[in-house]
């Protein structure tokens, strides 16, 4: 029930409705776009907070970092009162598992396919148009991206939920496509209209199956 309704609160709008210049409304604000908006106030905060890193990103101009200690001080105080909502913070961390899991799985997939490049000499040769720099070039990215998916493969929890995303990923670009040849096929416009609602609430479900299956697996990493 606890994982339900969080994804709930993930894919509806939330109450928070971002105003113009005028006051008036402009469009509603989704959790998603909060959790950003923390993460970009926490890096605003920290780099503030580095003397070090805040010389180099103003190459040490005073008036450039005098801007961004004020810009951080009014973020300090907006970070505080975003984090003093627990279902919010809840909400991001998930939202952050779910985020760089897919991530992971991403790279996995690149990884796997650099290193069976670097493992195959005529497709290497063909895709390095055999010049022996890039040959050797792809052989070095190769040789350490096996060491990084050695590591990430060894993570079941993380492969477990790679095939999960992959395979939600295959059934909404099925259902998407079938929606698709449904809306193409109608003979009417009274048919062709029925079966664009279908195919929308098609396309809509299929979504949804996806992003609850990234966000459930998000949620479930977090509690091991």
């Amino acid at each position: 029930m606890q994982f339900t309704n969080l994804f709930v609160s993930l894919l509806l709008t939330t109450a928070v409705v971002a105003k113009n210049k005028n006051g008036t409304s402009t469009k509603a604000v989704t959790d998603k776009s909060l959790c950003k908006e923390m993460a970009s106030l926490t890096k605003l905060v920290a780099l503030a907070a580095n003397e070090t890193k805040l010389a180099d990103k103003t190459d040490n101009n005073a008036t450039k970092i005098a801007e961004i200690q004020a810009k951080a001080s009014d973020a300090s105080t907006q970070l505080t009162t975003m984090e003093s909502n627990a279902t919010l913070v809840s909400t991001c961390a998930v939202i952050s598992a779910a985020q760089k899991t897919e991530d992971d799985c991403e790279d996995i997939s690149s990884m796997t396919k650099l290193v069976a490049l670097a493992a195959n000499e005529t497709k290497l040769a063909d895709k390095a148009k055999n010049n022996a720099t890039k040959i050797a070039a792809y052989q070095a990215k190769a040789s350490a991206a096996a060491i990084k998916l050695q590591a990430l493969q060894a993570n079941t929890t993380l492969t477990d939920a790679c095939t999960s995303i992959t395979s939600a990923k295959e059934a909404a670009k099925a259902d998407k496509a079938a929606t698709k040849a449904a809306a193409a096929s109608s003979s009417s416009s009274a048919a062709a209209a029925s079966t664009t609602s279908k195919s929308a609430a098609g396309m809509l479900n299929a979504q949804c199956g996806l992003a609850a299956t990234i966000v459930m697996v998000g949620a479930g990493i977090l509690m091991l």
